[in-house]
């Protein structure tokens, strides 16, 4: 299936533009599927990285073997890196969302556990409990 989409991306009967919407809308966001829950360090960043330069040389037929700069790349198909910048903005607006609509996330955020951990109980079990007794 994806050789289709591939032999679509590098066909000349499109224009530059609907390929970089085809790219954007059906390879992406796969790409970042469930991204607002990773937890992304410098060797992350550089896999997303890759990918997207990956994914615009893939459309402008431009082999890795043909030692063209990554700059030259991102020039060449009018577009900044932004793919990194969209996976961080989801995480953000996931936390966001979460610290809104969950009390529970909030306690732990703000490290409000009441009381202390006994031996044997779990800090979620600890939690409940303060929930319960912060409500009545």
């Amino acid at each position: 299936m994806f050789n289709n989409e591939k032999q679509l991306l590098c066909s000349n009967n499109i224009n530059l533009e609907m390929k970089k919407n085809l790219i954007k809308s059906c390879i992406w966001s796969v790409a970042v599927c469930g991204s607002e829950a990773w937890t992304l360090g410098k060797n992350e960043e550089r896999i997303i990285n890759a990918f997207e330069t990956w994914s615009w040389r893939g459309m402008l037929k431009i082999k890795w073997t043909d030692r063209i700069m990554n700059g030259e790349v991102f020039q060449r198909a009018k577009e900044e890196r932004l793919l990194l910048k969209i996976e961080k903005n989801r995480g953000l607006s996931w936390i966001g969302h979460t610290v809104r609509h969950n009390e529970f996330v909030v306690n732990i955020f703000k490290g409000a556990v009441f009381g202390k951990k006994c031996r044997g109980k779990t800090w979620t079990a600890i939690l409940k409990a303060s929930r319960q007794k912060h409500r009545s």
